[in-house]
């Protein structure tokens, strides 16, 4: 017959056993010396000449006679063995031959040996029909094949208001920020539609191999969720203001509500403020009080020794002079005209003219810029960007600013560090583990109980280059997060002072004299100056 792939065929003689090995031809695949020994060591076959096998499948280059070993055994028919794929979605044969002058199959036997393995659906017929036409030998071929489930789609909602808290002020012309028209409010009248919601589709359930239903990945359901002064449609799918107003989005649950305001200071008149909403303040913020908003906080006054929290944006009009009793916190982004002496912790970004004695946070860009733009002492905080218009002073106050990766990156990637090493290490070791045996065997000093070990230890080789390969890539991908974040910087559109600390992915340096007009970047590893 004609072939292309590599095969072999037993030949069973009175007193020993041989093999018919066909080398591949015209780019066919070759056959793996492990698919022999299993072979061989399912049929009974004892004391074959594994190196003598080998050296053949490495050199042949035209089918060539064998023997292999010098015990005979008992002839063979054609058979197939299956592999079922994980997920059950594919039955996948290889066919072996008859030892020489024994039986072939038929498309019968098969179909009953799949039957007995209880695979039942999506068998290829025409496969096994084609292979007793026109045989392949040692070559994988489908002979059943599941149908595949048809995915979903998930449910989704479309809100018909702002939802992006990212609304940064304008800078004007004279260098002054603009504090007034921060348009980061969704206004809606009553009547307006707030969100429409799309059902989810649930998909077609497919069948595996052996006949048992597959299905489709749960797909997200998602209900309109609201509060007060909103109606639903009948239907679920529509939600609709009931008051004028504005409208947050906190979660996955839409909010209209009428302001909470305060006419003049938060003090022992009003006691600590907690609401469900947004509330602005008129007056000042005392010391020793607080407020904590689900909504956004807007203060005119000044905020003192207090804590403020807002589940959205909070805006200063005037700033915070805590003098280090107070803290600013919220998970949407700060305006404020200055901190000074404060603790601030942001989830978005930070707009300001003024930084002074703080230790401030935020996973978003901080700008400090307009008529000041300073940064003077403490310690300044940004996952992207700091910017301002001076950092540092002429007196040398201890100011530090950091910008750069999350530290749980720079963990993962030292102890994968550490897991290649010992590795690389155990592989070394098992490697002139089996370079010794191999060396023993050739020089016929190898105990008989000591063969299999060669085969364990090479098996255990290749599942520890599995491993250190899945942990390189691994490591490839945080390394492509760390380097990726290549527009981490400090700014300064103006001065930065000897003795400021510059920090950027872990790495630092102490800025040593004046500069102007400088940024700093992390490039190949170092933390460089250049011109802003």
């Amino acid at each position: 017959m004609e072939y292309k792939n590599s095969y072999f065929q037993l030949v069973i003689g009175e007193r020993n056993v041989a093999m018919n090995y066909y080398p591949p031809v015209d780019g066919g695949e070759s056959l793996n010396l492990d698919e022999i020994v299993d072979y061989l060591d399912s049929h009974g076959i004892k004391d074959y000449d594994i190196k003598k096998i080998n050296e053949t499948i490495l050199t042949a280059t035209k089918p060539i006679k064998i023997t292999i070993s010098n015990e005979t055994a008992f002839p063979v028919d054609e058979i197939m063995k299956v592999r079922v794929t994980p997920d059950k979605m594919y039955a996948i044969a290889r066919f072996y031959p008859p030892s020489e002058g024994k039986n072939r199959a038929d498309a019968d036997e098969f179909l009953r040996d799949l039957s007995v393995m209880k695979i039942t659906h999506g068998i290829c017929e025409d496969a096994i029909k084609k292979h007793i036409e026109k045989p392949e030998y040692c070559k994988n071929i489908i002979v059943a094949m599941g149908t595949k489930p048809v995915q979903g789609t998930r449910a989704s909602i479309e809100y018909k208001f702002q939802t992006d808290r990212k609304a940064k002020p304008r800078l004007n012309e004279d260098g002054t920020v603009d504090f007034h028209h921060l348009d980061n409010i969704s206004h809606v009248a009553k009547g307006d539609v707030l969100a429409i919601l799309t059902k989810e589709d649930p998909g077609k359930s497919g069948i595996d191999i052996y006949g048992a239903e597959i299905k489709p990945a749960k797909v997200e359901r998602l209900t309109l969720k609201h509060g007060n002064n909103i109606e639903m449609t009948e239907d679920g799918l529509r939600l609709i203001s009931l008051v004028d107003g504005h409208v947050t989005l906190e979660g996955d649950r839409v909010f209209v509500s009428n302001n909470f305001d305060v006419p003049a200071d938060v003090d022992n008149s009003t006691g600590d403020i907690d609401y469900n909403g947004s509330v602005t303040v008129r007056g000042n913020v005392r010391t020793g009080f607080s407020i904590s908003a689900k909504g956004n906080v807007e203060i005119f006054g000044v905020v003192e020794g207090a804590n403020i929290y807002a589940d959205g944006d909070i805006i200063l009009h005037r700033g915070i002079q805590a003098m280090g009793k107070g803290r600013l916190e919220c998970k949407g982004n700060l305006i404020s005209k200055f901190i000074e002496s404060a603790e601030v912790c942001v989830e978005g970004y930070i707009e300001t003219d003024t930084i002074l004695h703080s230790n401030v946070s935020a996973k978003g860009d901080v700008f400090v810029r307009g008529k000041n733009g300073n940064i003077i002492g403490g310690k300044v905080r940004s996952t992207s960007l700091i910017e301002a218009t001076r950092i540092g002073s002429t007196m040398g106050t201890t100011t530090e600013v950091e910008v750069g990766t999350d530290p749980s990156v720079s963990a993962r990637m030292h102890e994968i560090k550490s897991l290649l090493t010992e590795k690389t290490d155990e592989r070394k070791k098992l490697e002139q583990l089996v370079a010794l045996l191999r060396k023993k065997q050739d020089a016929g000093m190898l105990e008989p109980d000591k063969a299999p070990l060669i085969q364990s230890t090479t098996k255990n080789m290749i599942l520890l280059d599995s491993e250190m390969k899945k942990l390189t890539e691994e490591y490839d991908k945080l390394s492509e997060l760390v380097a990726g974040n290549k527009n981490a910087k400090i700014q300064a559109r103006s001065d930065i002072y000897a003795g400021t600390k510059i920090v950027i992915a872990g790495d630092f340096i102490l800025v040593h004299d004046d500069l102007a007009h400088v940024r700093f970047k992390k490039e190949k590893g170092e933390i460089k100056p250049t011109p802003f």
